[in-house]
């Protein structure tokens, strides 16, 4: 699975939680191209596949790994992927949201496009040593896709998610 990094310029808890930006945060967001898809929150759920009690729990898990340890991480499911490969759309989606911290490069998505069968971890370059391609791929592999096998999206989304935290809580980028 070949990575792509991205450009990592603002933290994703000031758009979530609704914060003021600063001037130079509110440039910096300026000069990135926009996404294809609005960013609404740590879960953002277009393609429907996940209930409203799981996204919030799912929100609460991502926000204490920001919290605990540094890596800031988003789960996108799209019912469609916009005429893009799937490493097309999480290189629009990375530069466009800005996940993670720019001096770090700590960003994670997790992405789902149950409809067309695709699902990418795609990972800012800070974390590329943690949460390699290799790894990346074994999570997708193992804990995610035998649940989609069995239509049970909700369930391998979790099981990835928690897969990465656990990775990224082990191996914290906050110093």
């Amino acid at each position: 699975m070949r990575r792509l990094g991205f450009a990592l310029a603002l933290a994703l808890a000031p758009v979530v939680a609704g914060c003021g930006t600063s001037s130079t945060a509110k440039a910096e967001q300026a000069a990135r191209p926009a996404a294809p898809i609005a960013l609404t929150g740590r879960v953002v759920d277009n393609a429907g596949v996940l209930p409203e009690a799981t996204r919030k729990s799912l929100d609460q898990r991502i926000a204490a790994l920001e919290e605990k340890s540094g890596p800031q991480m988003v789960i996108v499911t799209v019912p469609d992927l916009k005429g893009m490969t799937i490493e097309q759309l999480g290189l629009a989606l990375g530069n466009g949201w800005g996940i993670g911290a720019k001096q770090r490069n700590d960003g994670v998505l997790l992405i789902v496009a149950p409809n067309q069968q695709k699902v990418r971890i795609e990972v800012g370059l800070g974390l590329e040593s943690t949460l390699t391609n290799a790894l990346s791929q074994h999570i997708i592999d193992t804990d995610m896709i035998p649940h989609f096998k069995a239509n049970e999206f909700e369930a391998g989304i979790e099981a990835g998610a928690d897969r990465i935290i656990g990775v990224l809580t082990l191996h914290p980028t906050r110093t």
